[in-house]
């Protein structure tokens, strides 16, 4: 096990491995399909940069506080959400001339996307949903200088997460 001698302690694997070194990490888009609500049938366009807990995944946050739009790929006729502020990042993310033919719908703010339903991308918790799992909840951690403006959420690896969750 590794073992800091200055510290006098066990140090994580984590610590052992990156030597607190500015590392670079993945960060992904997925879409959660909304299955109930206003917004059924429309996809949720959330971002991580833990890809590997995606199937512990048991909400999705939002900043209540921020603006969001429901807009339409004119190629596809899907329809997404994302926050406004990161509309350009999320077509650019996405890196298809498809996409780039979109229409904004509608914006409003975060707060009416708490308490969607949608569909996680594996059913590993399937029973949870009775627990108000897989929906979208409040998370003022959420911000316009990263990512799409909608979290993925696994509780059970991070501490935002799991505050968020409870």
């Amino acid at each position: 096990m590794p073992f800091s001698t200055a510290c006098n302690t066990v140090l994580s694997n984590f610590e052992a491995g990156s030597n607190y070194k500015d590392v670079s990490d993945p960060a992904i888009i997925i879409t959660f399909p909304v299955i109930e609500g206003p917004l059924e049938g429309v996809n949720l366009i959330a971002w991580t940069t833990t890809p590997w807990t995606l199937p512990s995944n048991l909400a999705a946050a939002v900043n209540p506080k921020m603006d969001y739009v429901h807009f339409i790929d004119l190629e596809t006729e899907k329809t997404y959400v994302c926050m406004k502020d990161r509309l350009a990042y999320v077509i650019k993310q996405v890196n298809t001339p498809k996409i780039n033919k979109h229409k904004v719908l509608k914006t409003f703010k975060g707060a009416e996307l708490v308490g969607t339903k949608y569909t996680p991308l594996f059913p590993y918790f399937e029973e949870m949903r009775k627990s108000n799992c897989f929906s979208v909840i409040a998370g003022s951690f959420v911000t316009k200088d990263a990512g799409t403006g909608i979290v993925h959420c696994a509780p059970g690896f991070g501490v935002d997460d799991y505050d968020v969750c409870l």
